[in-house]
């Protein structure tokens, strides 16, 4: 029960912080502060600069589309399924719009915005 109403929590917060990278991207000074590792961190231009720093963009992608489909999944939500290739396709598509932003911010921002599959 305890960690059904902590993973309740932590869902309310991704939605709420999924409205707040959406505002975020239009102000740049109002992001929120996210401890980020690896290349998640780094800005979109940084990520695609290189085919070597592209794919170790996808492989943290990969591990952070997985980790919110792990969140959805633990709390009954509907995951986002899809195939790696339409995931950094996504992501990618929302980096174009926006170089200097944040690869995560990116990457969020694809998962929210794309179709959650049926449970």
């Amino acid at each position: 029960m305890l960690t059904r109403i902590i993973l309740m929590l932590l869902l309310w917060t991704c939605a709420a912080a999924a409205k707040s990278a959406e505002d975020a991207a239009a102000d740049p000074a109002t992001q929120p502060s996210v401890n980020l590792v690896g290349v998640g961190s780094k800005t979109c231009s940084d990520w695609l600069s290189s085919p070597s720093r592209k794919l170790e963009g996808a492989v943290w992608i990969y591990g952070f589309w997985s980790g919110l489909n792990y969140v959805a999944a633990a709390s009954e939500q509907k995951q986002h399924r899809a195939t790696s290739a339409d995931i950094v396709e996504a992501v990618e598509k929302v980096c174009r719009r926006g170089l200097s932003q944040i690869l995560a911010s990116a990457a969020w921002s694809a998962y929210v915005g794309h179709q959650a599959a049926p449970r």
